[in-house]
């Protein structure tokens, strides 16, 4: 394993592609029970820049961030990820595009079973062959990628543990591995901490933060504990019944801001603490 530390140590110096800019016009989303997403959303998002986006459950701020990769099609308006078009790509042209566009969940979505290092290479099934994948035969420069992910996230030690072995931060730290695995030029977060304890949130957000400076990968993350979403964030975007109510620097938004995009008072659970 010394080995590999000092390797992936070497190659830290990551080198990620072109980040993209993403651009919302006149996005609205219907669900086919009626419910609205989305309503009428018009956002521009720089190339590479980190936005945290709050609000309460139901707000459209999960339906915002699956427009971008196309997992939820808007009923109507333009969805644009790096200039190439979102809404009313084909399949082929999906797939392609979510080559580009990592994904993290709440939920982690590893295989349990996998190692952890299994769980990181999944990252490159969008740029090897169907029969390389099938078989599990990942070239030497997969297998750098994967050591140097782990490495950045501070789990190359754990390169051969089950997946199920670790705890909740651990696993998600590899999620967002098998992330930057893929050289994506977005990164997606949905409540990536919302099932983790004060420390392991902040370390996660710390991850993600750095990712955003050092890398430059154009990183958008939903929250809903505002303090989260004011340390780490840059802009903020507040969402409230499928509307933006509030688009701006993260480090201004005072209590009365969050008040405002979640339409109450704030309450003890709205904070995380410093956790640190």
């Amino acid at each position: 394993m010394t080995g590999l530390v000092e390797s992936a140590a070497a190659g830290s110096s990551d080198s990620a592609a072109a980040p993209w800019g993403i651009d919302l016009e006149g996005v609205s989303v219907r669900y086919p029970n009626g419910t609205v997403g989305l309503d009428d959303v018009t956002l521009r998002i720089a190339a590479g820049e980190m936005v945290a986006i709050v609000g309460l459950s139901g707000s459209g701020k999960s339906t915002l961030i699956r427009t971008v990769n196309g997992l939820v099609p808007v009923t109507s308006g333009t969805v644009s990820v790096g200039r190439r078009r979102v809404d009313g790509a084909r399949s082929a042209e999906l797939r392609r595009l979510r080559g580009s566009i990592g994904m993290v969940f709440q939920g982690f979505n590893l295989a349990g079973r996998a190692s952890v290092q299994s769980n990181v290479l999944v990252g490159r099934l969008s740029r090897t062959s169907t029969l390389r994948t099938l078989l599990g035969w990942y070239g030497a420069d997969d297998r750098e990628l994967a050591y140097r992910a782990l490495h950045r996230v501070g789990m190359l030690e754990k390169l051969h543990h089950r997946a199920d072995a670790l705890s909740g931060g651990q696993q998600q730290r590899v999620a967002i591995a098998r992330v930057l695995a893929q050289e994506p030029r977005v990164v997606l977060a949905d409540e990536p901490v919302a099932s983790l304890d004060p420390p392991t949130a902040h370390a996660v957000m710390q991850d993600l933060a750095d990712i955003n400076r050092d890398l430059g990968i154009t990183v958008l993350v939903n929250l809903h504990v505002l303090d989260l979403a004011r340390r780490y964030g840059v802009r903020l975007i507040g969402m409230r019944a499928g509307r933006v109510v509030y688009d701006g620097p993260a480090a201004q938004a005072g209590d009365d801001v969050f008040e405002r995009i979640y339409d109450r008072p704030i309450l003890g659970g709205d904070r995380i603490g410093e956790g640190r």
